[in-house]
């Protein structure tokens, strides 16, 4: 094995640095792991231009991966070389009182691989036993970056509790809306309403079985909505987009005792707005953070089986040589793109 392995390094906003660095060894627990390819999401955006807060630098980007394991630590029992892998990025502390709950996700110490630790645009990254898990041989590597994004869809739509029969509406249809869409038809929801400003992502919503589609740019909202569940209203909204403006319609187009799902994120505040609608409609209202270890392992069943269609979320692949090229196109057009994957290059 070399003793040179290397990484993109984020110096400063928009500027990434290929460095080599000494290949990582895997400790006791812990396995050491190839990257085969890594998913680009916003927050990685966020983060290269500077407006995630909090963020220190340098940093190495990246947390939704996968990749072969090249060699395991002392101790390890369940995985071993030449095994493919994804991994759970949320790094837990595993002595708070949130993770004493089994709450990892909002462990108090908790950090994002490649946000509060350096992440998967690299060649090798090492990681602990438990934050591997396991891949179907037949399951491609750069669809299976896509997993791990899966698992935050299914967290949230698990804690809100959606069934069958309640019609969802989907704001933004991005990777994690098309998935929120697909899970919502495999809950048996229905009618199950798309929404986007995306001509291309309203027709892949399409594809994955939505019962409506609502051209946002063309279309009232609310009205729309309506018009779709026989004037009732929706039992569930899930805002997959973030934006601060959807919130006012979102809590308007929902059903008396309907449930609000607000899976995007934001920092920016929502203006001008008011508790009235949650009081008046006796409104649920559910955040969701991230995923936890129980999300894992189905949301790797539902694509190894088929049940999740990630045919088309793969926008662009890039070698890791051209990291910097991908960010800047992803900067220059992210409404075009589910997702950028970058693998090892040469």
């Amino acid at each position: 094995m070399d003793h040179l392995t290397r990484a993109a390094v984020l110096t400063a906003p928009r500027r990434l640095e290929l460095v080599a660095r000494p290949t990582p060894v895997a400790r006791a627990g812990e396995a050491l792991v190839r990257v085969a390819a890594t998913a680009v999401c916003h927050t990685d955006l966020e983060i290269y231009t500077g407006r995630h807060p909090g963020v220190r630098l340098p940093r190495v980007m990246g947390h939704e991966a996968a990749g072969v394991v090249e060699a395991v630590g002392p101790g390890v029992a369940s995985l071993r070389a030449g095994q493919r892998v994804i991994l759970n990025p949320i790094i837990a502390c595993g002595a708070c009182d949130s993770c004493a709950r089994g709450r990892g996700n909002l462990c108090r110490n908790a950090g994002l691989f490649g946000r509060e630790m350096d992440g998967s645009l690299a060649e090798h990254v090492v990681l602990p036993e438990a934050y591997l898990y396991p891949l179907p041989d037949h399951l491609a590597l750069a669809t299976a970056t896509l997993i791990e994004t899966l698992a935050t869809v299914r967290h949230a739509q698990v804690r809100a509790r959606i069934g069958a029969g309640e019609s969802v509406v989907v704001l933004g249809q991005g990777a994690a809306g098309l998935l929120h869409t697909q899970l919502a038809k495999l809950a048996g929801a229905g009618p199950v309403i798309a929404v986007s400003r995306s001509p291309a992502k309203l027709a892949l919503a399409r594809r994955m079985k939505a019962d409506a589609v609502v051209d946002a740019s063309q279309e009232d909202l609310v009205a729309a909505v309506r018009a779709a569940t026989a004037g009732r209203g929706a039992d569930v909204v899930i805002d997959a987009a973030g934006a601060p403006a959807l919130l006012a319609p979102a809590l308007e187009m929902l059903a008396p005792g309907g449930t609000l799902l607000v899976y995007g994120i934001s920092h920016r505040p929502v203006p001008d707005f008011t508790t009235y609608p949650l009081y008046f409609k006796e409104l649920t209202l559910y955040g969701s953070r991230a995923l936890t270890p129980e999300d894992v392992g189905p949301a790797i069943a539902l694509v190894a089986g088929g049940a999740v269609d990630l045919e088309g979320f793969i926008t662009a692949t890039y070698p890791l040589e051209r990291v910097a090229a991908a960010f800047e196109d992803y900067e220059r057009a992210p409404g075009a793109i589910l997702r950028l994957v970058i693998g090892p290059g040469a």
